[in-house]
């Protein structure tokens, strides 16, 4: 995994940091239910967009400097489920294992530009 796609926060620190993340990213997910830009409901096209996910992969792609700022990382691309999430709920149960696995199980000593001039 390329090193600014890895978390600088080892798996006690992610624990530890998990449910400010949580809110941030649930008040992001609000904001962008309540966005000023999309379109009003037309019901003449009601039932068209059923089959669209509740909080599609563009929007947590987006979501990336509020992950970076508790975990030191951006969020990996490749870890959101393409097609989307059916909810927030969904959405942070799948995302969070995911970006807990990629912390390491103790800190390490390097930081990541010295792992960066040490390659």
């Amino acid at each position: 995994m390329s090193l600014k796609y890895t978390p600088t926060i080892n798996k006690q620190e992610f624990d530890a940091v998990a449910e400010e993340l949580r809110k941030r990213l649930k008040l992001r997910y609000e904001m962008s239910k309540n966005d000023a830009d999309k379109p009003p409901i037309n019901p003449a096209t009601m039932g068209a967009f059923d089959h669209l996910p509740d909080l599609d992969s563009k929007t947590v792609a987006r979501w990336s400097s509020d992950v970076q700022t508790f975990l030191g990382c951006k969020l990996n691309p490749r870890l959101i489920r393409k097609g989307g999430y059916n909810s927030f709920d969904d959405f942070w149960t799948d995302v969070s294992a995911k970006l807990r696995e990629t912390c390491s199980e103790v800190r390490s000593t390097f930081t990541s530009e010295q792992a960066g001039a040490a390659l």
